[in-house]
């Protein structure tokens, strides 16, 4: 008997965990689930952070390393697989492609193409990626892959679909969308969310480990290992 197919498109490195993590360990027990990374994540501040040469509370250790943007980009892919591989996920079915978007310039049709080479492959997947609902202060990447992803459902062309929220976004969302729904990790699974979580704090500079992640939003991971909440609603 064939397992239905579930993809998950993240827009950047650490999104799967904090926004669908809890999703994914579901999904992944039960479907072919695949994560596809669509932007390279290189743009991020925390390049600029790991530079220059200050002390930090979280590891207590020095930053200077300075890391092109190839190299930030490759360490942050090393964070996602592994949180992605934390949360059930086989490692053939983690997608960091060569032809995503560059971070922060990820377009509705960029994203479009992207969602429908997978759907190629799986046309009868179930589709899962962030809202594209919100004020104007959404990241680009998120609010494009989010538009693709609803554009395509209006057309017909993905037939099951959800969305999920950032979650400080959360409080926001409900007053326009009543229909979100709370997503908690079961208690035999919290263990596969925390070693996904574990994935973006650690740090280990002589291991090309530099916890890119906690760095960028520690207070949602600490949030999110806490709560172990997450947000979904459907397209309509």
């Amino acid at each position: 008997m064939m397992m239905d197919t579930t993809l998950f498109f993240t827009p950047h490195q650490d999104d799967e965990v904090l926004s669908m993590g809890n999703a994914i360990i579901e999904h992944a027990k039960i479907s072919d689930t695949h994560v596809i990374l669509c932007s390279d994540g290189s743009k991020s501040s925390v390049r600029k952070v790991l530079k220059e040469d200050g002390t930090c509370s979280f590891h207590l250790g020095f930053h200077g390393y300075y890391l092109t943007e190839k190299e930030f980009s490759s360490y942050r892919d090393t964070e996602f697989k592994e949180s992605c591989e934390a949360l059930g996920v086989k490692k053939e079915n983690i997608h960091a492609d060569n032809d995503r978007a560059v971070d922060g310039s990820l377009t509705k049709e960029k994203a479009r193409k992207m969602i429908l080479s997978y759907l190629e492959k799986y046309p009868n997947a179930k589709v899962k990626t962030v809202s594209p609902f919100g004020d104007m202060m959404t990241q680009n990447d998120h609010r494009a892959l989010g538009e693709a992803a609803l554009e395509l459902y209006e057309e017909g062309k993905i037939k099951d679909l959800r969305f999920y929220i950032e979650p400080y976004k959360y409080e926001e969302f409900k007053q326009d969308k009543p229909d979100i729904k709370s997503w908690n990790v079961l208690n035999n699974d919290e263990e596969k969310l925390f070693k996904a979580i574990k994935a973006y704090k650690k740090w280990d500079p002589k291991d090309r480990r530099y916890a890119i992640g906690y760095h960028s939003v520690k207070p949602l991971f600490d949030s999110l290992e806490s709560n172990k909440i997450q947000y979904i609603h459907a397209p309509n």
